[in-house]
């Protein structure tokens, strides 16, 4: 049996439902460029245990799990054909939701893909049933991150939607460095201001990083609240003796107190960071949830979590989840994050452009109506760019081919900014 379909220079990702009789028949599940198999998956017998296996570019066969007669196995492959960076191409198998095989050669190299088989063998009898096939292609781009023309327009995405700042966690070395160095060097840099994200890559040479961070801080595009006073964002790893060095590095560099808020992800232990380090404020990074949960119910909790950090801490920041879906890095694990199985059912569903707007108009309507809890007056959305977890604002590729515009941005850039309720 073949289905064909478009050739695919990319990725593809192939899903089927099938049993066999008596298990262990070479029946086969092929993905093809015209006659030329590039991915090989059969059922075996080898020292009389059943086996689903893929065979290798040497053609050996690897065993992906053990089969049994009369069972039906849920199977799902990826394969790119193209992945970004110039990585050399690979396949994913996953067998009833669970990955077996991750990142393994294609049996032969190929630039195109475009026949799905299944073959039974020529003398060994047994039955095949084949049940829900599907072919997707992923629809993908590929924007060179690295480059300086590609900052430059998100800049101006951003600064014509009225964002006042990015906050970048702050790598200080390459490659993840470059987002930063891009925009620090464009000549569009003061059309949207930035601060720091502290994490453990900036803590680990923190007293170097210091001084480079301190000196970004005289700096017109540097972030301040407060009046004069340069923000600062700790995600993890703050302790006292680092916030009172950056206070006095701040101030032998004649600076003003940098305002400095610690994040965590509960209201109490937040609370009590920030009294133990000294932090000025507290700040949750991202809200998430589970199970496909609609949109508006991570708006309701995230904007219950506004209130309790407050009572807990005083001074917060409100943050403003677009979005949560780690089920990306199901399919593409990364290396900092290893314990990835949950991740296919850690998300939410996703939120019209309007479904945004309307929770951060909440969170500056909230902020307004608790002055005193809310001194810094700024709200952090999080967030530009965090693709592959599910929360953006970045243009994509689907709003401005279906729409032609930045459908998030405009509805970020509708806000009111006061929401009828004055500062005191």
């Amino acid at each position: 049996m073949d289905r064909t379909f478009a050739a695919q220079g990319r990725a593809v990702t192939l899903r089927w439902e099938w049993k066999e009789s008596t298990a262990g028949r070479w029946s086969r599940a092929l993905l093809r460029d015209g006659s030329k198999a590039v991915v090989d998956i059969a059922t075996r017998t080898d020292a009389g245990t059943k086996q689903l296996a893929f065979r290798a570019p040497n053609g050996t066969w690897s065993v992906i799990q053990a089969v049994a007669d009369d069972t039906w196995y849920s199977m799902k492959v990826i394969v790119d054909l193209a992945p970004p960076e110039g990585a050399t191409p690979w396949v994913d198998v996953f067998v009833d939701g669970v990955r077996r095989v991750n990142h393994a050669p294609l049996l032969a190299a190929s630039g195109m893909v475009d026949t799905f088989s299944f073959r039974t063998n020529e003398s060994l009898t047994s039955d095949l049933y084949v049940d829900h096939v599907s072919i997707e292609v992923t629809e993908s781009v590929n924007s060179d991150a690295s480059s300086q023309a590609v900052m430059d327009q998100e800049i101006q995405y951003a600064s014509a939607a009225g964002i006042d700042y990015w906050a970048f966690v702050y790598y200080p070395g390459e490659p993840l460095a470059q987002g930063r160095k891009l925009y620090l060097s464009s000549a569009l840099r003061n059309k949207v201001n930035w601060c720091a994200i502290l994490t453990g890559d900036f803590l680990a040479a923190f007293d170097a990083n210091l001084k480079e961070l301190v000196a970004r801080f005289r700096e017109s595009n540097y972030q301040r609240v407060l009046g004069d006073r340069p923000l600062v964002y700790f995600l993890s790893d703050a302790n006292a003796a680092r916030v009172g060095k950056m206070r006095a590095a701040a101030a032998a560099a004649g600076l003003p107190d940098p305002y400095i808020v610690v994040m965590g992800w509960t209201a109490q232990g937040t609370a009590d960071l920030k009294a133990t380090v000294g932090a000025d404020a507290v700040s949750r990074y991202a809200t998430g949830a589970t199970s496909g949960v609609p949109y508006a119910e991570l708006a309701d909790s995230e904007t219950a979590l506004w209130s309790q950090y407050a009572a807990a801490a005083g001074q917060v920041i409100p943050t403003v989840t677009t979005g949560w879906d780690k089920r990306p890095r199901y399919d593409y694990p990364v290396s900092w994050e290893p314990n990835y199985t949950d991740f296919k059912d850690n998300w939410v569903q996703q939120a019209t452009p309007k479904e945004i707007a309307t929770h951060l108009e909440g969170a500056i309507a909230w902020g307004n109506t608790h002055p005193a809890n809310t001194p810094a007056n700024t709200v952090l959305i999080y967030a530009w760019n965090e693709f592959d977890e599910g929360g953006w604002i970045c243009p994509t590729m689907h709003e401005l081919r279906a729409a032609g515009r930045p459908l998030r941005l405009d509805a970020i850039a509708a806000v009111r900014r006061t929401v009828n309720v004055k500062r005191r």
